[in-house]
């Protein structure tokens, strides 16, 4: 343990000490179980609070930043626990008729709210890293696209007897790639993926132009085919 986490332990124990202290000090006159209750409350609020300064605000390791979509809410949760949870220990010094057990219930429907409202920011969490790896998988495809593309360009450049008209078509549909909006379907992963492979084919054959004109061509076709059904291929 670095002399820096030692510090923090240090100081949290030392928060806490001041919170018990204080309500020791300043009991009035509650009786020991009310008073353990407002101790075990302020203990609950100072750990929110800890907790939420001591959690890092921003991941660089994490690119979907899913953290900081729910910053938020974590820091509106924690004040508003913090505030109602105050305001009923105040309220109790000075109203003899809320019981321990009134207080008791109190503080636990309080607790029930403060985690359900937890669990719906861990929620909003996860929806931010699914919408960010959905995106990323949608992009993901295109590119695999277009370095198939830019693949079969390199090995044109090393064929300067490949027919104008190939070269042009090709040089057609990696330029019309620019314009494939990401879409999130089983149709449009689909069509990539066949676009991808039949680039490859082709990159493949190449090489023997003539030889595999016939095979070329129909690839070709097909390649074109693809394209346009996938340019047309939105999300749902």
């Amino acid at each position: 343990m670095t002399i820096k986490n030692i510090l923090s332990w240090l100081l949290l124990l030392f928060g806490e000490g001041i919170i018990i202290t204080a309500f020791i000090l300043f009991k009035g006159e509650p009786p020991t179980d009310i008073l353990i209750l407002n101790i075990t409350t302020g203990s609950l609020v100072y750990g929110l609070f800890t907790f939420n300064y001591r959690t890092p605000w921003i991941n660089l390791k994490d690119k979907s930043q899913k953290q900081v979509g729910a910053l938020g809410i974590n820091w509106l949760i924690t004040w508003s626990y913090a505030i109602f949870a105050a305001g009923l220990i105040v309220i109790g010094y000075f109203v003899p008729e809320l019981t321990f057990t009134i207080q008791l219930f109190i503080h636990l429907a309080f607790l029930f709210f403060l985690f359900l409202w937890l669990l719906l920011s861990r929620h909003s969490v996860d929806k931010v890293a699914e919408v960010y790896m959905q995106e990323t998988q949608n992009y993901n495809e295109i590119n695999e696209m277009k370095s198939a593309m830019r693949r079969l360009k390199d090995k044109m450049n090393d064929l300067p007897e490949l027919p104008g008209s190939f070269t042009n078509r090709i040089n057609s549909l990696e330029e019309g790639l620019r314009f494939i909006s990401p879409a999130n379907n089983e149709e449009a992963y689909n069509l990539e993926r066949s676009f991808t492979n039949i680039v490859s084919d082709i990159s493949s054959a190449i090489h023997n132009y003539s030889m595999n004109e016939a095979e070329i061509e129909n690839n070709l076709k097909n390649l074109e085919r693809i394209y346009q059904n996938r340019k047309n291929t939105y999300s749902n």
